[in-house]
């Protein structure tokens, strides 16, 4: 099954994400926060999609994305901001 890793800091946000990729058929692990996430990446290396929060408290959305590919990483990233 194909498995997204979704990492937002707003548990209702979050559980909104989770929901409706479940109710598409993937398969999904989250993430609080930016340390969290690279922990549940590592028992998750099958991850294909990181759904990712701009603004996480301590390692923040960008720094997430710098670090993936800093590994080598393909795996495809979509960032979520309530930037304007």
């Amino acid at each position: 099954m194909r498995k997204i890793m979704v990492i937002e800091d707003e548990a209702s946000i979050r559980s909104f994400i989770v929901i409706n990729l479940k109710r598409a058929g993937y398969a999904v692990v989250e993430a609080a926060s930016g340390e969290e996430a690279f922990d549940v990446w590592a028992q998750n290396p099958d991850v294909m999609l990181m759904v990712v929060d701009v603004m996480l408290p301590g390692i923040d959305g960008y720094e997430i994305c710098r670090r993936v590919r800093a590994r080598g990483s393909e795996v495809g990233i979509i960032m979520l901001t309530a930037r304007v």
